[in-house]
């Protein structure tokens, strides 16, 4: 396996007020969309597998993905934040013997990133480097991370993605990609009706909590 895309999906949705990964988007829940566009791109780079980060306990979710070639992973119990779910996917990997050059980190709240997006991220992947992308000048997500920090990454469990990259600021490069979606996560339900709205008529996304010149927005569940 050269490369893994990770799908992250073990929060508790607070802000939302239900599980928005279950919103409907175009007839699907919101996870699954993400995810399948996860899978798009990953047919497109050889060797990428996709591993879908749920709750330790998901009853509801985990059988969205039963007929999907994805591979589930149940993070450590509630409380888990961005970082603990993507130790526990690297973790998963190195058990199977698996050590990608690099990791996709992808956000299960973020439906309308394009696969194009992805595969772009993917093909500039290096295993000494950690890649953000960048549209009209304000980073987003996904990100993706290089072999050389998964190490440093389960000692940073708890740590916010920002404070990765700002340890780590020397070997970040940012990939301008032409895709607004990078800043469009959906945190309240206001945010997803936004979304969807623009999705309809193709205007630019935005996100109230994305600040314009930050190193990068820090999501929220």
């Amino acid at each position: 396996m050269e490369y893994a895309i990770v799908v992250l999906a073990a929060g508790y949705s607070h802000r939302f007020g239900s599980d928005k990964r279950l919103a409907n988007i175009k007839g699907e829940p919101m996870l699954v969309q993400t995810v399948q566009h996860a899978l798009a791109a990953a047919e497109s780079i050889p060797e990428t597998r996709v591993q879908v980060v749920l709750r330790a306990r998901d009853p509801i979710i985990s059988p969205l993905f039963a007929h999907l070639p994805v591979q589930l992973v149940h993070a450590p119990v509630w409380p888990v934040g961005i970082s603990a779910s993507l130790v526990a996917a690297v973790e998963r990997f190195r058990r199977q013997g698996a050590n990608p050059r690099a990791v996709l980190v992808c956000l299960g709240d973020m439906p309308f990133v394009e696969p194009q997006t992805l595969q772009k991220l993917l093909e500039n992947a290096a295993e000494d480097r950690i890649l953000v992308p960048v549209c009209a000048g304000t980073r987003g997500y996904p990100i993706v991370i290089g072999r050389r920090y998964f190490s440093a990454l389960a000692r940073l469990r708890r740590a916010t993605v920002e404070k990765v990259l700002r340890l780590y600021c020397d070997c970040v490069q940012d990939i301008e990609v032409a895709d607004p979606a990078i800043n469009c996560d959906i945190n309240r339900p206001q945010d997803f009706h936004e979304a969807a709205r623009q999705d309809l008529f193709g205007k630019t996304f935005a996100v109230p909590d994305t600040v314009p010149g930050a190193l990068l927005a820090s999501p929220s569940e």
